[in-house]
């Protein structure tokens, strides 16, 4: 559901805010340093937990501050019926979800009521950063669309802690015991994400093609273990080792979506525009399954929209984004910049100075 009422308090440089955004796009211009990154960062931190320009949520929180709060309001314009969710981060590091004024237990729960998209300058990590951030970005698909994903995602980990444990204390006899259950949790996690990889690659290229038919990229899913071997097979010949290092080698841990070019990694044959191009697309196809399976499609962050692409490819993006009929928050530094590259039936303009920020009227 869009937000409709956003509020936020304590983070960065922001004065305490409240607007209320178009379900559909919304237009955020301001001065480097304004703090109209800060207002998209807030609403990531809301949904995610985590932030896409820190990996320290302290660095959020207003100089001084001990806490920071935010709070929304969701609901489809046409309907009533609309939830409030509400996160308090203090600096000691507690924190705290509710729903309608019911505490929420886990971060997970609170994705899953507002899921966000993030597209910014650093976006382009995902061809060129580590396994781990290709796995989170298919995790994130799998999450949104398979309802028994999280709770096997759990019981995976669980298992595989229970096996590492046994590992470094080197209780070989225990070893048999963990590793069927290791195997049984692994399988389930594979064959989830397969199913939703078998919806994605062909997607994904019709997506890339409406940015850029020029960019031939190819998907290879790497399962975390030897495609033509089986997992029990790999988990015997690697147990000497296992407990030499005293942790699991190989798993679903270990899985990697793989983006290549004629079989060489994307990121080193692309260049930085095209890459970005590939990650918008990749993240564009998340969406879009989202709303097949769900029925809304997720929110939409495009953080500084004239570093990401140039003009042809902005244009491209902004009309997919148009047709998913998405909520959409996109900043950039000049007003006639974002307003040259979409200009949408629907939408609001917010201008954000010295951390505040204000509605213009469109008359």
């Amino acid at each position: 559901m869009p937000i409709r009422r956003l509020s936020v308090r304590g983070v960065r440089n922001l004065a305490p805010l409240t607007i209320q955004p178009h379900s559909r796009v919304n237009f955020i211009y301001g001065d480097n340093g304004s703090g109209k990154s800060s207002l998209l960062e807030s609403i990531a931190l809301l949904s995610s937990g985590k932030s896409f320009r820190s990996n320290q949520i302290k660095q959020l929180i207003l100089h001084d501050a001990d806490r920071l709060e935010l709070e929304c309001e969701m609901g489809e314009p046409d309907e009533e019926k609309t939830q409030n969710l509400y996160s308090l981060r203090l600096r000691n590091g507690d924190v705290l979800f509710r729903l309608d004024g019911s505490v929420l237990t886990s971060q997970a729960q609170v994705a899953s009521c507002l899921p966000v998209q993030v597209i910014e300058p650093n976006t382009f990590r995902l061809l060129v950063g580590s396994p781990e951030d290709r796995r989170q970005f298919l995790d994130w698909g799998v999450f949104h669309v398979e309802p028994g994903f999280i709770e096997e995602w759990r019981i995976f980990r669980k298992v595989l802690k229970q096996r590492n444990s046994v590992l470094k204390q080197k209780e070989t006899s225990w070893l048999d015991v963990w590793d069927d259950g290791f195997m049984e949790a692994s399988e389930k996690i594979h064959q989830y994400r397969l199913a939703y990889l078998k919806d994605f690659v062909p997607r994904f290229e019709t997506t890339l093609a409406a940015l850029d038919e020029s960019i031939k990229v190819g998907l290879h899913y790497y399962p975390g273990w030897e495609k033509d071997s089986q997992l029990k097979d790999i988990l015997a010949r690697q147990q000497e080792r296992d407990l030499q290092l005293g942790y699991t080698q190989s798993g679903p841990h270990r899985a990697e979506l793989r983006i290549r070019v004629n079989k060489l990694p994307a990121a080193d044959v692309l260049s930085r525009g095209q890459q970005k191009t590939v990650v918008a697309a990749l993240k564009l196809t998340q969406g879009i399954l989202y709303k097949q399976s769900c029925g809304n499609a997720p929110i939409y962050l495009v953080d500084d929209l004239a570093s990401e692409l140039d003009s042809r490819h902005r244009l491209a993006l902004c009309q997919v984004l148009e047709d998913l009929k998405c909520q959409v928050f996109i900043t950039s530094i000049e007003k006639q910049q974002l307003m040259d590259s979409w200009t949408p039936s629907d939408f609001k303009v917010f201008h954000v100075e010295h951390g505040k920020i204000e509605e213009e009227s469109l008359s």
